[in-house]
């Protein structure tokens, strides 16, 4: 089956940390060549900050917590009263926390799903490049 184009959704982030929330540029990235993962790279300075995680993570976690391990997600309110969807990344250098505006957040996810139905991720992998990303390690 052949693979449809990347879908892409940038947005603004509020990244909390001491300060309060910051405004982050941010972009939800999906490949239906690798069904199964998002991607979210934050904007930092002349560089990016990536996170690679399931899909059907962020799928749950758009309205009940989800996660138990580096990557959680969960349904929220910023305050301004808004539907945000919190994301905590921890790492063993540290943890972040950002919320991502939960209309833009779903918007991203309908996107993947026209694009590749939850449960038939499988049917949209190529064998040959598996096989090649095995051989050649990664």
């Amino acid at each position: 089956m052949s693979a449809g184009a990347p879908i892409t959704q940038r947005l603004t982030a509020q990244t909390v940390g001491p300060q309060g929330p910051v405004p982050t540029e941010a972009e939800l990235r999906y490949d239906p060549a690798d069904p199964y993962a998002v991607v979210i790279a934050f904007e930092q300075f002349d560089d990016e900050v990536v996170w690679v995680f399931g899909r059907d993570l962020l799928m749950r976690g758009v309205s009940a917590p989800a996660g138990e391990g580096e990557v959680r997600v969960f349904p929220s309110i910023d305050d301004d009263e808004r539907a945000v969807v919190g994301l905590l990344l921890l790492s063993p250098s540290g943890q972040a926390l950002a919320k991502l505006p939960s209309r833009e957040v779903l918007d991203f996810l309908a996107r993947t799903t026209r694009a590749v139905w939850p449960g038939t991720e499988s049917e949209h992998l190529s064998t040959d490049d598996a096989i090649a990303a095995i051989l050649v390690g990664g």
